[in-house]
């Protein structure tokens, strides 16, 4: 009984002196049994998992103890994965796209600033020499011993920048030279590249055996090398292509897609097979990246609850099962709301199986959830709660200000209070969306380039308030180069900015991000503006409204001046504005 308390273990537990809260909960007993198992897989299992939610406030560590509750389910549905099916074998393509992925992403976040870059810890170290290499050179065919040292010739009398490349081209022209090498070897590339390599793997859900592990880390090696020499290059003014990474392949997965069988049909599979439905024909919405992401995660920790993946043998009794579960952990910041969004993912899912043509006739047997669970009933949110007061408005404002050297900083929480525009939407603005109509300018948010909309009215065309302009946003853009004008990942970069010391909101409940959408509509109904236009600007329109507003620029100048209505907040001395076009992209 012990066992299974602590195993159940919830909610934020106090460090006794430090009083900063942890997340703990101890590994299910049928992982810590097969601890053995998966240290030969390279997975270190420990009784309890212990995590800092760097928090003494209790609300917000129980909104951090769901976030990483659903991390560590997903960790542990991965590892029963991992038993049931073993581990992975990468071919050379993958292993060479894996490692060019890693390799790009370290230099696109170092390239702006090469000379702060860390080390890429791509040279191969030198070896110590015990005569291996001798005496495997000596049993080798004349011939081959020619071309080696011919090869080594060549590579002793290359300079350091070219050895590096030359080092790679020897172990993979020469077996003997890898077996030499091999033991050595391997232990100086774990060191150097195996956080970058499990990185990689991560970020694909992979889990490989030693052997593909040990070339991943080769490949690692000689792609940060070639990121070791192009941040030379960027150092010199140089930003030219990287042949070895403008090159490299895209990853492509070879695990197949389950097929309905009597070996049952996967979340995953379903899940997929959705999307790819979504994608099919042309003017289709494909299903976001985020959704995707979002119902297999729900998925599999739902599977890692009934112990299968199999979706053809799921039961109301199960579900429900999990709903008590979920419930029995409340206080560890697992919300009614969030349980509900939980089962009626889990319904859905089952719902498309049942559909599909090639899962039908096996999901057949899958007992229908949606509609015969009754959910957890929860209080919505007070928008007042998640809104942020013009008072915190103003100190985010201010705080953008400040921000020259970063765009998205600077621009972003202007454009979301004064457009209303949620921050996927204004995080995928490109310079090509803006235009002028009778002298004014506008821009649109559409679906063209990177961007996602929530739904077909979310298209639209929002006049640039006159705070914007006067902020001297128009001129930033003006002067930005073409294409998106933000880098990617503004939802959480602006979340973590505006609970930081440099702005330092840190009121529960508030939503760095929606917040400002939030406000912009208490504004529109302080000053006055129609709510129909009201609708349109933040994209909740019906469609006869959508059609009215969006079918011509003939009502576009109406629509700006029912925005200018809406006061700009007052911030204090107007000397303080920092030229917006000094800001860096």
């Amino acid at each position: 009984m012990a066992t299974r308390r602590r195993w159940l273990m919830t909610g934020p537990w106090p460090h006794p002196t430090t009083g900063i809260l942890y997340f703990r909960k101890a590994t299910p007993p049928d992982l810590f049994a097969n601890r053995g198992r998966l240290a030969e897989l390279g997975i270190k299992v420990t009784r309890e998992i212990h995590r800092s939610l760097a928090t003494k406030d209790r609300k917000e560590a129980e909104r951090l103890y769901k976030k990483v509750s659903l991390e560590i389910e997903a960790v542990w549905s991965g590892w029963r994965e991992l038993l049931r099916d073993g581990p992975q074998r990468l071919n050379h393509q993958q292993l060479v796209a894996l490692a060019a992925e890693r390799a790009g992403a370290f230099l696109a976040v170092h390239e702006p600033d090469p000379y702060d870059a860390p080390p890429v810890a791509g040279q191969v170290p030198p070896l110590a020499d015990d005569g291996r290499l001798a005496r495997i050179a000596a049993s080798l065919p004349v011939s081959e011993q020619v071309a080696l040292v011919a090869d080594l010739k060549r590579y002793l009398s290359a300079g350091e920048h070219e050895k590096t490349a030359l080092a790679f081209s020897l172990l993979e022209a020469h077996s003997a030279l890898r077996t030499a090498l091999a033991p050595d070897l391997a232990d100086a590339l774990e060191a150097m590249q195996g956080e970058r390599s499990n990185e990689a793997l991560l970020a694909r859900g992979l889990r490989v055996d030693a052997e593909t592990r040990r070339l991943l880390n080769l490949q690692m090696s000689q792609k940060m090398a070639a990121v070791g020499l192009a941040l030379d290059d960027r150092r010199a003014g140089r930003y030219g292509p990287v042949p070895e990474l403008n090159d490299a392949p895209a990853f492509i997965a070879t695990t197949p897609t389950p097929k309905s069988s009597g070996k049952g049909v996967t979340f995953e599979a379903i899940i997929d097979a959705q999307a790819t439905k979504r994608k099919a024909g042309q003017g289709s919405k494909p299903m976001p990246e985020k959704s995707v992401k979002k119902y297999k995660r729900i998925a599999e920790a739902f599977a890692a609850h009934r112990g299968s993946t199999n979706a053809t043998t799921v039961t109301v009794g199960e579900v429900e099962a999990w709903l008590d579960a979920m419930q029995g952990e409340a206080h560890a910041g697992v919300s009614n709301r969030t349980i509900a969004d939980r089962l009626v993912a889990i319904g859905t899912i089952v719902n498309w199986g049942k559909k599909h043509r090639d899962y039908r006739d096996a999901m057949a047997e899958a007992e229908t959830i949606s509609g015969r669970i009754e959910l957890p009933s929860y209080v919505e949110k007070p928008g007042d709660e998640t809104s942020y007061t013009m008072e915190e408005a103003g100190r985010v404002l201010l705080a953008a200000r400040r921000e020259v050297e970063d765009a998205s900083k600077r621009w972003l929480p202007w454009v979301c209070l004064y457009a209303g525009l949620r921050i996927s939407e204004a995080n995928t603005l490109r310079k090509a969306d803006f235009f002028q109509a009778e002298g004014l300018w506008f821009f649109k948010v559409t679906s063209a380039g990177k961007s996602s909309l929530k739904t077909a009215s979310s298209e639209r065309r929002i006049p640039v308030h006159p705070a914007l302009e006067a902020e001297g946003f128009i001129e930033w853009v003006q002067a930005a180069p073409e294409g998106q004008l933000f880098r990617g990942g503004a939802t959480s970069l602006i979340g973590r900015w505006v609970r930081s010391k440099t702005v330092g909101l840190v009121r529960s409940g508030l939503s760095p991000n929606h917040g400002l959408r939030h406000l912009f509509k208490g504004l529109c109904d302080r000053y006055g503006v129609a709510e129909d236009m009201k609708k349109y600007l933040t994209g909740h329109a019906t469609q006869d409204v959508h059609a009215k507003y969006g079918s011509s620029q003939v009502m576009l100048p109406g629509l700006a001046a029912e925005l200018s209505k809406v006061e700009a907040l007052p911030l204090g001395d107007s000397s303080a504005v920092c030229n917006g076009s000094e800001g860096a992209k």
